[in-house]
């Protein structure tokens, strides 16, 4: 059996090694006990710590990850509208066909509806799908078609 390295008081980015863990993984691999500088505990294999595969509790790529939204966000927005969901596909469960129309059983009427800075618009309440439809296209005409421009 190799003889384990030991890993007390080293650092490994933000991760401080306290202790060897009594937790196993599956196979039979003891865990180091780990305090990261966030303040949370975390268990990790020796072997993945000195390969560096481990830098954090994981709180490093939440951080990551929230930046990048926030990001993807502002570069998105257009005067209060993300041009990404004017583009978007058909939702799955869409039964009229068409972005922004459905059968409004209430009413028993077709509805056509935007979205535009933050806010839904509706378009209106027909009898028929075809002028629902057509409501929504000028609707994109009027609204939408600014933001994204020719595409």
């Amino acid at each position: 059996m190799p003889k384990r390295i030991d890993l007390t008081d080293q650092v490994f980015d933000d991760l401080t090694v306290v202790k060897l863990s009594d937790k196993k993984l599956k196979n039979g691999t003891r865990l180091w006990e780990c305090l990261c500088s966030c303040g949370n505990k975390t268990y990790v294999p020796g072997i993945a710590l000195r390969a560096g595969h481990y830098k954090s509790c994981g709180c490093k790529r939440v951080e990551k990850r929230d930046r990048g939204i926030a990001n993807h966000i502002q570069t998105d927005t257009v005067d209060g509208t993300r041009k990404s969901a004017l583009k978007a596909k058909l939702h799955k469960d869409n039964k009229s066909g068409v972005k922004g129309v459905r059968y409004n059983e209430q009413r028993k009427k077709w509805t056509a509806h935007i979205g535009f800075k933050g806010k839904q618009i509706n378009l209106g309440y027909y009898d028929k799908k075809e002028d629902a439809v057509a409501a929504r296209k000028h609707g994109e005409e009027l609204y939408h078609k600014p933001i994204i421009g020719n595409k």
